[in-house]
């Protein structure tokens, strides 16, 4: 019987049939199946299968790579210019090729190729160019947590929640704003905040960073980002935090006549523009550590410089209608991309041609135009990772440091048990920070 013969055993019997099987007629096969079954024991279809199975042999360990379609000199262009563009996806990539290249070759930055490699990365494809940038991916960073604290009741009632029917008009103007805090693994103690504020209509986004919460210092943030807008904000829409929830705030947009609207409580996505660009703007420049005081000028510093690459030099798409495929699934349609300062553009000279005044003012277009004839990418990003070198260096430490002290936040656990209990937490449960 098939268990009183060794492995071994069968496999010598399988290898001494398998090239009498593998040359055989459709009858001869029939007879080494009868014989090699009447040997080991065995079923027909066991032993066809383990016959055929010997006679392909053992498969590579490594499959056979893909070729290439280009040239290894277009691939390594592509690596080059990816890392210079700031590592964007391959479709933004794709769309960011003819805005990039010219400057990049007025600037001298692509000295080392010639002609026929840049003739195939035009040709790339940006699935292409995903496969061959999937290697030199970015590591990942620490991730953080959110500190929005709810404002009080009363106050808060008091501010028009923007509803799914209240349409905004599409023009620029209409902001959303929120905070991201520089906090590494604890709330504890003071740690740097940046306001991110960004318009609708064209994705224009600013930030600014400022040392704490409070209005004294978050309004020195909202100024700067006022003065650095080329539009004037209309509308302004935030969260139910504390920080934009209260007179002062209040007070300070009256006085400019902006109309100020806020999202649902615990509801994050009502401000989805805004939360994207807190992950890819600021949580991707910025990263993850703690940040105080004595990064508080640094990091100014860098939005001063991602405010231009972002805006200027780096496209994206907008949904512009929804439409179901051929079996019935629901399906966003996107607008070619196209960079905030191009969308603003397009506004200005569709409001012009109908009489209007336009968006932007004259100070701020010569301002603009300006930096996009003599600025050169490639150095911009340099610069912008000089500053996160630097930003690193400072912060690591302290986060290792603090991750490895702090115990558990029970007190911010217990809220969070609280709203998943589906019990609504108090607006004054707010422990005392620690110093830190």
């Amino acid at each position: 019987m098939e268990d009183r013969i060794s492995m071994a055993t069968k496999r010598q019997v399988t290898l001494r049939f398998r090239d009498e099987y593998m040359k055989a007629s459709k009858k001869d096969k029939g007879r080494i199946l009868d014989e090699m079954c009447s040997v080991l024991g065995i079923g027909r279809s066991t032993a066809r299968r383990r016959l055929t199975e010997a006679g392909r042999g053992r498969p590579s360990m490594s499959p056979a790579e893909r070729p290439k379609r280009y040239s290894e000199q277009s691939r390594e262009l592509l690596v080059q210019v990816w890392l210079m563009m700031d590592a964007p996806c391959a479709k933004y990539l794709k769309a960011m090729l003819p805005l990039w290249m010219p400057m990049l070759r007025a600037h001298g930055e692509l000295a080392d190729w010639d002609g026929f490699a840049f003739r195939e990365l035009e040709r790339m494809s940006a699935a292409t160019m995903d496969r061959y940038l999937k290697k030199t991916r970015d590591a990942a960073r620490p991730r953080g947590i959110s500190t929005t604290r709810p404002a009080g009741e009363l106050l808060r009632n008091s501010i028009t929640i923007r509803k799914a029917g209240d349409e905004l008009d599409g023009l620029p103007g209409n902001v959303e704003a929120d905070t991201v805090a520089h906090c590494g693994p604890s709330v504890r103690g003071e740690f740097c905040r940046t306001l991110t504020v960004v318009d609708v209509a064209t994705g224009w986004t600013e930030n600014a960073s400022c040392r704490n919460n409070a209005f004294a210092n978050l309004s020195k943030a909202e100024a700067l980002v006022e003065a650095r807008l080329p539009f004037r904000i209309r509308s302004y829409d935030t969260d139910n935090g504390s920080e934009f929830i209260n007179r002062d705030l209040i007070a300070w947009l009256q006085e400019r006549d902006i109309e100020q609207t806020r999202s649902r409580p615990y509801r994050k996505n009502d401000q989805a523009t805004v939360e994207s660009r807190n992950n890819h703007v600021v949580r991707r420049h910025a990263f993850y550590y703690r940040y105080t005081v004595d990064e508080l000028g640094l990091l100014n510093e860098l939005w001063e410089l991602v405010r231009v690459k972002a805006n200027l030099f780096t496209p994206s798409k907008k949904p512009v209608a929804r439409e179901s495929t051929r079996d019935g699934r629901p399906r966003r349609v996107y607008d070619a991309p196209r960079t905030p300062w191009e969308r603003l553009k397009e506004f200005d000279e569709a409001d012009r041609a109908a009489g209007g005044p336009g968006f932007i003012p004259d100070d701020k277009r010569e301002e603009i135009e300006h930096t996009l004839a003599t600025v050169n990418p490639a150095e911009l990003v340099r610069r912008i990772h000089d500053i996160q070198d630097r930003l690193e260096a400072l912060a690591a430490p302290r986060t290792a440091r603090l991750a490895r002290r702090m115990g558990p936040d029970m007190a911010y656990l217990n809220k969070t048990l609280a709203r998943i209990a589906g019990v609504e937490p108090e607006d004054d449960e707010t422990p005392q920070a620690d110093a830190d």
